[in-house]
């Protein structure tokens, strides 16, 4: 397999194909994807909630007052939190979901786009793409990381229990025993670490695999699950060559991004920063003390978020696109190597095969 005829035409195909740029985004943005409380320093006037201290710094009054006083601020406070906490929790679950679903899309529709282009030569829009991401597909790619991903985590945080059990050793009292059995459980948990790196190393490339496999060739989750173990089993000396390839690409991807961040903060600073005190100024006409400041940060805190996620988001999309698009059309390369080598071999076995 030509892995840099692979290179060369995926980076064509990402900056040729505009479309794609949008999932790449996407991706990039899934997979990376309030207020505190006041100390209730002004309370009410006049009332025995209020707690006031004397000028020798005692509380006023009797002790039951004062707790009462405390319980019913406490009172008042717990339902509030306890309805923000509500809020913001369910809050995050749905953008978790809306997330899982945008993402799950957007990588069944750059796998369809990427083959329909290379089988047609035809590039579909963004509409189309997102009707190609919206299938039944992209629910089966969420069933195959589940079921591959949660029986791993289960796994390692048991593994990760067991490698502390030799810390039980100091209930013996004796030092001797305590340090073996601390210096076992540190050998122990970074051994589950390096175990940890590998298995998600050969998760990821096999990954690739599932996911085409299920796309591509229309197969259920299972049968995708095997059908690309087989392949990368039977091919495992290519599969792993491009597999090192993309690591050298994202490394020097990431050497590449840290100017591009540079750039962004350094740009969301200025204008952010810029807005912001020109804000406060104004805020400064009508208000006084911190007020100012707030109005300045609610203002320029988010303008300074917004310069630097843009561009981090888009140039994120272009590696997602560009690595989805080269994981498409290695996989294409391997199963067209599989057929060329299938048709061979039944060539071979008739030409041996006796004349009758």
């Amino acid at each position: 397999m030509d892995h840099v005829k692979i290179l060369k035409r995926a980076w064509h195909i990402l900056w040729s194909y505009r479309a794609l740029w949008i999932f790449g985004i996407i991706l990039a943005l899934t997979t990376a994807s309030g207020g505190g409380g006041s100390s209730g320093a002004g309370g009410r006037s006049g009332g025995n909630n209020g707690i006031s201290l004397d000028p020798s710094g005692q509380i006023p009054g009797d002790f039951d007052t004062f707790a009462r006083g405390f319980t019913e601020r406490i009172a008042e406070i717990v339902p509030v939190l306890i309805g923000l906490g509500i809020a913001l929790g369910c809050s995050l679950i749905f953008l978790a979901i809306i997330g899982q679903i945008a993402r799950y899309v957007a990588e069944t529709a750059l796998i369809r786009m990427v083959d329909d282009y290379e089988e047609t030569g035809t590039e579909l829009t963004m509409q189309q793409g997102f009707r190609l991401g919206w299938s039944r597909k992209a629910w089966q790619l969420f069933l195959i990381n589940l079921l591959i991903d949660l029986p791993v985590v289960l796994v390692f945080i048991v593994l990760f229990l067991l490698s502390g059990t030799p810390l039980f050793m100091w209930v013996f009292e004796q030092k001797a025993l305590g340090v073996l059995g601390t210096i076992s459980a540190i050998g122990l948990f970074f051994l589950v670490i390096f175990l940890a790196i590998v298995v998600g190393v050969v998760i990821s490339l096999l990954k690739h695999f599932f996911h085409r496999a299920c796309v591509l060739e229309d197969l259920d989750v299972m049968a995708s699950i095997r059908r690309g173990y087989v392949l990368v089993r039977q091919n495992l000396k290519d599969a792993g060559l491009m597999w090192l390839v993309m690591v050298g690409v994202g490394i020097a991807w990431g050497i590449v991004m840290i100017p591009v961040v540079l750039l962004a903060v350094l740009i969301g600073a200025i204008v952010g920063g810029g807005v912001g005190l020109l804000v406060r100024g104004l805020a400064g006409f009508f208000f006084s003390g911190a007020v100012p400041w707030v109005f300045a940060a609610v203002v320029g805190g988010p303008l300074f978020l917004l310069l630097m996620v843009i561009p981090l988001a888009f140039v994120s999309g272009l590696r997602e696109t560009f690595k989805s698009t080269t994981w498409t059309l290695t996989y294409r390369e391997i199963c067209a190597l599989e057929n060329l080598k299938s048709r061979n071999s039944s060539v071979e076995e008739l030409e041996i095969s006796p004349v009758e």
